[in-house]
């Protein structure tokens, strides 16, 4: 338990012991990371919708899935 304490009172330190931009640096995600994974997660899901669309729907006589909705 004594280690443990020891170890984040030297993890503390060790993080107390760097500059002011280093540490404004390290506490933020750069913005530019977060638009690109939002863009590519949306693109992904799009991508996957299109592809289920299509795919022939299962009880029917080979139309797809969109053709199916639609045809209701």
């Amino acid at each position: 338990m004594k280690e443990n304490d020891t170890i984040r009172k030297n993890l503390n330190s060790d993080i107390e012991l760097r500059s002011e931009k280093v540490r404004n640096l390290l506490g933020e995600i750069p913005s530019s990371l977060v638009r690109w994974g939002t863009v590519i997660i949306i693109a992904i899901l799009l991508i996957l919708l299109l592809v289920v669309c299509f795919i022939p729907y299962p009880h029917s006589q080979g139309e797809s899935i969109l053709q199916h909705i639609l045809l209701m």
